[in-house]
């Protein structure tokens, strides 16, 4: 699984490893459509509002810091024992809004704050920008053999994982992914669906869909620059989102079903929730030694 993979490395060089390096050229959009009858401008849902289940069974943005810092120690003392010279980057940061929210964009964009200033982008400071190009150039700059000695087989990353325990999330990662399929093709989340549509084709826009308004191939989600269409396009979407209670009532029906494969599959959660705390715990005492 992809986020699997990219949780197997070091923190400080997941953005570096699971992001592409190549810049990509701003695509031509063009002009915005006009907007037709205004839709209330109201903020769609609050992030403290969009809390699922499965959250508990996720490491918090404290704790994942933790054990990325943990992870850290160990693979640079590898580094060391094995006669690498190679010294690794602090992963220390401030935490995004993503990481406070990590629910934020499971709907979509939701709020008109994030859509006002990054429309459909990533929402992420200037500073996390250029962490992350700071990421990509300090991986992409290693020498083979100690990229090897850190990311291949048996290297310090994998040794360093070995005393963390490595949690085995591959069931949770389907779980989550199969939740917002399901309650998705739920009947109510179709007519709110609907009714979105019908909304935005009000103010001009024509699209089936929030995914196919997000995925329109004039935004460049990859470029710097974001266009005053993809801006305009984001806010109505939001706002057609909260006149026809779209996220509310996607929200209320994954409550649901991920209670339902709590309740179905308790043994396994309660593995993965031992196995959290017990990678947790063990970070927590290298970073005490």
């Amino acid at each position: 699984m992809f986020a699997k993979i990219c949780a197997a490395v070091l923190v400080l060089a997941t953005l570096a490893a699971c992001a592409s390096t190549a810049p990509k050229p701003t695509a031509s959009v063009p002009p915005a459509v006009p907007l037709g009858p205004a839709v209330p401008a109201t903020a769609a849902v609050p992030a403290d509002q969009l809390a699922l289940p499965f959250d508990r069974y996720r490491p918090s943005f404290a704790e994942e810091s933790e054990i990325g810092r943990a992870r850290t120690v160990l693979a640079q003392a590898c580094l060391r024992e094995r006669g690498v010279r190679l010294d690794l980057p602090n992963d220390v940061r401030s935490p995004g809004v993503l990481d406070l929210t990590p629910n934020l964009r499971r709907y979509g964009v939701v709020d008109e704050a994030t859509a006002a200033q990054f429309g459909y982008h990533f929402p992420r400071t200037a500073a996390e920008a250029r962490r992350q190009w700071e990421n990509e150039q300090w991986s992409t700059s290693l020498p083979e053999p100690q990229r090897m000695a850190l990311f291949g087989e048996g290297g310090c990353t994998e040794q360093a994982d070995k005393v963390l325990t490595d949690v085995d999330d591959d069931f949770f990662v389907d779980a989550d992914f199969q939740s917002l399929h399901t309650s998705g093709a739920a009947p109510q989340v179709a007519a709110a669906t609907a009714a979105w549509r019908a909304c935005m084709a009000r103010q001009g826009y024509d699209y089936p869909d929030p995914n196919a308004a997000i995925s329109d191939k004039h935004w460049n989600l990859d470029a710097t620059d974001i266009p005053a269409a993809e801006i305009d396009t984001a806010l109505a979407d939001v706002r057609c989102k909260t006149s026809t209670d779209f996220v509310k009532t996607w929200h209320d029906i994954e409550i649901g079903v991920q209670q339902e494969k709590i309740r179905r599959d308790a043994a396994r959660f309660t593995t993965l929730a031992d196995a959290r705390a017990n990678q947790l715990a063990a970070a927590r005492q290298v970073l005490t030694n």
